[in-house]
């Protein structure tokens, strides 16, 4: 009986779960799906994702609760949390352009979705030309600082930019190497690699 409700659930979020298309291009664009199955299961339901898409749970000190990388386009996930206390659990689904962080509320005898706590931070997309780096911000809000270290991870530029534009870094003075980029906006700290030969 319960094997044929958890079936029945998970029909049902099947054809509840609808796929937009992107306008400029035609592809489908990411959907996510989160329910609870029963008092404290958590069922995830992703589609259209892209491959090497990473998917963790973590407490509320920031602590790693579970972490996966999508393989394919489609992915689901029940996460029991029986075992957890009273507080939040944060869900995060992140791409190479974006973060998404769910809040889930974990009580004594429930676990359910937060509507209204859904966090999107849009990351810094580096596109190397030569050996000028330029760099999109993404639509978020406030500002991102930017810090590029060098092998030995000593500070080689540092810079706060405003979202929503862009900027070209000129590394053409700097030795042959990789460098990496540190990105900090909407409290999450995002890195990229850039070698220069």
């Amino acid at each position: 009986m319960k094997t044929q409700i958890t079936k029945i659930i998970a029909a049902a979020l099947l054809l509840t779960a609808g796929t937009t298309l992107n306008a400029n291009n035609g592809t489908a664009e990411k959907s996510v799906t989160v329910s609870t199955e029963n008092q404290k299961a958590v069922v995830l339901q992703l589609s259209n994702l892209n491959e090497g898409t990473e998917i963790s749970l973590r407490s509320e000190d920031g602590g790693i609760l579970f972490q996966d990388k999508a393989t394919e386009a489609q992915y689901a996930k029940v996460f029991n949390l029986k075992s957890l206390e009273e507080g939040d659990v944060y869900l995060e689904i992140e791409s190479d352009e974006q973060l998404e962080v769910l809040t889930i509320q974990v009580t004594d005898t429930e676990a359910y979705l937060k509507k209204s706590s859904a966090l999107i931070i849009e990351k810094a997309i580096v596109k190397m030309q030569g050996e000028m780096a330029k760099v999109f911000f993404g639509q978020n809000e406030g500002e991102t600082k930017v810090t590029l270290f060098d092998q030995s991870n000593d500070i080689v530029y540092r810079h706060t930019a405003e979202n929503g534009g862009s900027k070209t870094y000129d590394l053409s003075n700097l030795a042959d190497g990789t460098y990496t980029f540190q990105f900090k906006s909407g409290g999450k700290t995002f890195y990229h690699s850039v070698t220069i030969k």
